[in-house]
């Protein structure tokens, strides 16, 4: 099935290698995608309310204080739970190995009150059009023209931030700040966001300006990055990976 459709995508030969052209297609295999969808409903279970009725079958160590139900995990005995096949267990397993915590019902995220709703004229993103050369250099003399007019006002901070995720997985990820005001870089900061993944290393140096920006005398924050999509997801308060950093940038705003 996913021979067929490469060949297509890429318009090769029917006789080329289907591990070769699936990988020059960027294409996962069957098994390891409905894997991941089934990694991901199970994951799902830590963003539900402590109201939903899933949350009473599940163990008192994620029930989030739900009310068991008779036939919940949390009432069965070690013996009963090594017979008990299903995919309830499989939700149970994969929340034992979750780290990160949700609220879904939190004050900063509750519909109509949220910093988008309330602020949305103060917020913008400039959107880089790489598509060509003239593109590019078009939004750079954009960006020099906005910093210098910031750096002639006092109350405007430009904040310029990076974040390098290394890939091996025993080595932590860095987090660099830069802070420039009137034209003179007045602080500079580095963090480890530790052992995580790149956009949640992105979202934690977003945290990081904008918690130190917010706490001084300014009025105006230009944000540089070469993340957007983590710009962005910064001041969405859904419920998904990362909740808390989008929580805490919202707040500081």
């Amino acid at each position: 099935m996913q021979h067929k459709a490469t060949l297509w995508i890429l318009g090769a030969f029917c006789t080329s290698p289907t591990s070769g052209i699936k990988a020059l297609a960027g294409l996962i295999s069957i098994h390891l995608h409905l894997k991941k969808l089934v990694k991901q409903s199970c994951l799902r279970t830590a963003t539900l309310s402590s109201q939903y009725i899933l949350m009473s079958l599940l163990s008192t160590r994620n029930s989030k204080g739900t009310c068991p139900h008779p036939q919940s995990l949390a009432l069965l005995n070690d013996a009963q739970c090594t017979c008990l096949k299903g995919p309830l267990l499989d939700t149970e397993a994969s929340l034992l190995n979750l780290t990160e915590c949700f609220n879904p019902f939190d004050a900063e995220a509750t519909p109509g009150y949220r910093l988008l709703n309330s602020f949305s004229e103060h917020i913008s993103f400039h959107l880089c059009n790489c598509s060509s050369l003239n593109n590019c250099n078009t939004h750079l003399e954009s960006l020099d023209h906005l910093c210098l007019e910031a750096s002639s006002s006092s109350s405007t901070l430009v904040v310029v931030t990076d974040a390098s995720a290394i890939p091996p997985r025993n080595m932590q990820a860095v987090s660099v700040v830069h802070f420039w005001r009137l034209g003179y870089q007045m602080l500079s900061s580095k963090a480890p966001a530790g052992r995580t993944t790149a956009p949640n290393t992105k979202l934690f140096t977003i945290r990081l300006d904008v918690s130190k920006a917010t706490s001084m005398d300014i009025e105006h924050i230009i944000l540089i990055t070469n993340s957007l999509g983590s710009a962005r997801k910064s001041v969405n308060l859904s419920v998904y990976s990362g909740q808390a950093h989008f929580l805490a940038v919202c707040s500081a705003l």
